[in-house]
């Protein structure tokens, strides 16, 4: 089974993800963009893990013991391949609980046997995968207003994602309510 740990994000911002995505269609950027059923924050991407290691990961998710916390978006990132941007995201103000849950997961799930996974964990919640954009697209991304956004209605989950050619397909395993 494909898997990955998520946080998922609410109604306002999916919503104005939306809002950000059609602007960057009329910048000129075009793209697999995320759909928003999809939107999320990923925590660990796990890879195809066995059925009993997804028990396992369910589990520990069903019983994170980890208070709420709220998020602050402020920031527009992208990851670059050749000099264009192959990926566009949204960014977070430094966010210590959601750093100590990092590190927590992280350990717990070496501990049971994933992959071992970094300590620099950036946090981002990714607008689409880009295939071509316009020239002067760093110019664009520069200017492109980025309100402040809190998130607050965070919920943790494990998901199975297969693969389509029109794009993934999650299933949410099991959440956690914080």
């Amino acid at each position: 089974m494909r898997c990955f740990i998520a946080l998922e994000v609410g109604e306002e911002v999916k919503k104005k993800c939306l809002a950000y995505i059609a602007t960057l269609k009329e910048m000129g950027f075009r793209g697999k963009w995320v759909e928003k059923e999809n939107l999320h924050i990923t925590l660990f991407f796990l890879g195809e893990i066995s059925e009993e290691q997804m028990k396992r990961t369910a589990v520990m998710v069903k019983n994170a013991p980890y208070d709420p916390f709220s998020l602050r978006i402020n920031r527009l990132g992208y990851f670059q391949k050749h000099d264009k941007p192959s990926v566009i995201w949204l960014g977070f103000k430094k966010s210590d609980p959601l750093q100590e849950l990092y590190l927590a997961m992280k350990k717990e799930l070496e501990a049971k046997g994933h992959q071992a996974f970094g300590n620099n964990y950036m946090p981002h919640l990714t607008l689409g995968r880009i295939k071509t954009a316009p020239e002067d697209w760093n110019d664009r991304l520069k200017v492109m207003p980025i309100k402040n956004m809190r998130i607050t209605d965070t919920v943790l989950s494990l998901k199975h994602s297969t693969l389509t050619k029109n794009g993934p397909i999650y299933k949410v395993l099991e959440t956690k309510m914080f």
